[in-house]
Parts: C-alpha cells; structure tokens; sequence
C-alpha cells in the first residue's frame, strides 16, 4: 500500500514555505520579487482560495505539483547552475519533508543586482 503524502492532501502553505525555505541555501540567490502585476494576481487568487507568496505559487496539475518561484539574484552567478540548483533543492526539501515526490519547478529570474550598486545606494541614503 502507498502511504505517499499527495499534495492535494497538504496545505498549500506548507509547501510555500518550504520552496522559500530551499532558497536560502543557493549562493547567488537575493530575493523574492514581487511586482505589480504579480500583486495583483495574488490578490485574484487568494479569493480563488489558492495560496500564494509574492514571488512563489503553487499549482496542482493532474502530473502533479507544479511550483513557481520568480527571483532577483546577485549579479555574477551563472542562471542555468543557479536554476537546477533551485529545482534540486526544492524537490529534495519537499520530498524529504512531506515525501512528495512529482514536483515541477520552474524557475523565472526576474532582476539580476549588482551588489555593489546596491551598497551604494544604500550609503547614498543613509547620507541623505
């Protein structure tokens, strides 16, 4: 018998906070992002009682779960390395944790910061 956790039996919170959790760890990561656009799309979902994080959703597909993370990331690190990292990362976190096992990531990288741009600005402020 298969005692697998499906994720429609976990709460979609959950799984948020673990994908945001796994990011943590990857070098190169900066940020969530979270625009406009994206705002007003968690807005519409959550009164379709889908649960969001601005920068992450998650989707239940009938091939299983589907997680999408939108990202600043420092300037500097390679996208493709940094991108299978994530994916990596998100599916062994949710595997090990909640033992669920078809996950799809998809990755968007957003903004890429410069590191030294933004400790400049942020002198350029504190100045002010």
């Amino acid at each position: 018998m298969d005692t697998k956790n499906k994720p429609a039996d976990i709460s979609d919170e959950v799984i948020l906070q673990i994908a945001n959790h796994a990011l943590t760890v990857i070098p190169g990561y900066h940020s969530l992002n979270s625009n406009f656009y994206y705002g007003m799309v968690d807005g519409i979902a959550r009164n379709f009682g889908q649960k969001r994080l601005p920068g992450i959703n998650v989707k239940h597909r009938k091939e299983g779960l589907e997680v999408n993370i939108y990202i600043n990331v420092l300037y500097g690190y390679p996208l493709m390395t940094m991108a299978e990292q994530i994916r990596q990362q998100i599916r062994k976190d949710l595997r090990d944790s909640l033992a669920i096992e078809n996950v799809r990531v998809d990755v968007h990288f957003e903004n890429i910061i410069d590191p030294n741009q933004q400790l400049e600005e942020t002198s350029n402020e504190t100045k002010s």
